[in-house]
Order: structure tokens, then C-alpha cells, then sequence
């Protein structure tokens, strides 16, 4: 959190967060409005489990523009 202020004081990036809540009626709205294509997740890039620190100094490099994520299980072929 200090980061986010930091940065967002110190440059013209505007770092917004918010804690994800346990209420299911919001899961849900979240669900129907993603399949209504309202909002849409940006994903940049992903990583495997055993790359959790490249992409953690992917992240602090400032260069992503969507979500990393971190995948547990392997990527299924295509």
C-alpha cells in the first residue's frame, strides 16, 4: 500500500486496489457482467509456479499493462 502512494505521488501513474471480499452475490455479479462481455480481465503475460520470481520482477519493472498470472497447473495444449 505504501508503494501504490509512493508511486502515485511521485509520478503520473494512478495506482488503484482494492481487497477482494468474501460476499458470493458480488462473485456472481462479476461473473454475469464478464459474460455479458461489460468488462473484460487484461491479461499481459503468464508464468509457470517455478518462474513465481521472474514474475514478480517482471511486475516491479513497471512494464506490465494487464494481470500476470501464475499458473499451478500446466498450460493445456492446443
Amino acid at each position: 500500500m505504501f508503494r501504490a502512494a509512493w508511486v502515485t505521488r511521485i509520478s503520473n501513474k494512478t495506482v488503484i486496489f482494492e481487497f477482494a471480499g468474501e460476499n458470493a452475490d458480488d462473485i456472481v455479479l462479476i461473473k454475469k457482467l464478464i459474460e455479458a462481455g461489460e468488462i473484460r480481465a487484461v491479461i499481459d503475460r503468464r508464468f509457470p509456479l517455478e518462474q513465481t520470481r521472474a514474475a514478480h520482477h517482471y511486475v516491479d519493472s513497471g512494464q506490465k499493462s494487464g494481470n500476470v498470472i501464475i499458473t499451478v497447473l500446466p498450460e493445456p495444449e492446443s
